[in-house]
C-alpha cells in the first residue's frame, strides 16, 4: 500500500509522536493505548495520520503484533530528537527538589545501587527530600535501557560505559580488582600459576557478559570456567565463605556487599577500573536529571 503524504509537516505534533515511539517501543497497538491512557481507536487514528505524513506503513503484522518497519525504526532517533527539544522547550529555570511525586528510574548492578544509594538517600532524607527510585539490572550493559523512548531508565551506572555519540559520560570513581577470598580456608594465590588453578565464582549477567569482562589486559583463554557462577554481587559471599573459592571483583566491595571476606591485590598487573555514570544527551538539559546527576557526584566528595 502506498501513502501519499496530504499533511503538512506543521500538522504533526508532539502527542502523535509520543504514540508513536510508544507503539514502538511495546510493539502493540493496544499496550501502547494503555501506557497512554487513551483508546485504542485513538491510537490507530494517530498511526494512520502519521503513515500519510511519513508516506510509509510505519509498522506491519508480525505473528500477533507488529514490527516497525525500515523507516519506522529509522524514524525512532529523529522523533526523539524533536520530542527532547520541545521538552526543553518547557523547561523552568528553577527547580525544586521538594515537588512531590519525583520518580527516576536507575540501570546499575546491586554492588553499584549498594555503594552510591543508600548514603545518598539518607543524606536526602535529612534535608526533608522524598524521591521514588526505581532499580533495574544493567549487566555489562546494554544501550537498550537509555535510547528507549519512552526512557525505560534515565540514568546508567556501569564500569563499562555502552559507546555512542547520543550518550554523556562522566567519571564517577576509579577501584582496583582485588581477589576475595576466606583466610580460614586459605591463602591468597600467590602467582599467576596459583591464581590460574583456584577454583572461583563469578558473577554472570547474561550469555557472555561477566564481571571477569572487564579485568584487563587478562587473557580470558588461559582461566578455567568458574565453578558457580551468580546472578548478582549479594551471593558471593555466601559461596565463598568457609570454602577455599575465590572471586575476582572490584575492591569496592570491601566494605560492602563482600565486607565478611579477606581480599589481597591479583598477583599480576591488571588495569584499574573507573565507574561511569552514563545518559542519553536528551536528558543533558532538564534540570530535574542535572541536579540527581550532580547529588551522585557529591556523594564521592
Amino acid at each position: 500500500m502506498v501513502y501519499m503524504s496530504k499533511i503538512d509537516y506543521l500538522d504533526l505534533d508532539g502527542n502523535s509522536l509520543r504514540a508513536f515511539l510508544t507503539v514502538l517501543e511495546e510493539n502493540s497497538v493496544s499496550k501502547a493505548a494503555i501506557k497512554l491512557n487513551v483508546s485504542q481507536s485513538a491510537i490507530s487514528h494517530t498511526l494512520d495520520k502519521l503513515r500519510t505524513a511519513f508516506d510509509d506503513p510505519l509498522f506491519v503484522r508480525d505473528g500477533r503484533g507488529i514490527v516497525p518497519t525500515k523507516k519506522g525504526e529509522l524514524l525512532q532517533a529523529p522523533v526523539t530528537k524533536v520530542l527532547s527539544e520541545l521538552k526543553a522547550l518547557t523547561y523552568k529555570n528553577e527547580f525544586n527538589p521538594f515537588e512531590k511525586g519525583l520518580e527516576f528510574t536507575v540501570a546499575a548492578n546491586d554492588f553499584t545501587v549498594m555503594y552510591i544509594f543508600p548514603k545518598l538517600l539518607k543524606q536526602l532524607y535529612s534535608e526533608g527530600i522524598n524521591l521514588n527510585f526505581n532499580f533495574i539490572p544493567s549487566g555489562v550493559p546494554s544501550v537498550n535501557p537509555l535510547r528507549a523512548r519512552p526512557s525505560r531508565c534515565q540514568l546508567l551506572i556501569t564500569p563499562a560505559p555502552p559507546l555512542g555519540k547520543d550518550f554523556v559520560v562522566k567519571e564517577l570513581v576509579e577501584s582496583e580488582m582485588v581477589c576475595f577470598y576466606d583466610s580460614e580456608h586459605r591463602m591468597p594465590p600467590k602467582s599467576r600459576e596459583e591464581y590460574l588453578d583456584s577454583q572461583y565464582v563469578d558473577v554472570k549477567f547474561g550469555e557472555a557478559e561477566s564481571t571477569m569482562m572487564i579485568l584487563q589486559p587478562f587473557d580470558m583463554t588461559t582461566l578455567n570456567a568458574p565453578i558457580i557462577t551468580v546472578s548478582n554481587h549479594g551471593s558471593l559471599s555466601s559461596f565463598i565463605k568457609g570454602t577455599s573459592l575465590i572471586s575476582t571483583q572490584l575492591s569496592l566491595l570491601s566494605d560492602h556487599l563482600m565486607s565478611g571476606l579477606d581480599f589481597s591485590p591479583l598477583p599480576f598487573e591488571t588495569n584499574s577500573v573507573k565507574l561511569y555514570m552514563v545518559w542519553h544527551k536528551h536528558d543533558q538539559s532538564d534540570p530535574a536529571h542535572a541536579w540527581l546527576r550532580q547529588r551522585i557526584i557529591d556523594t564521592f566528595n
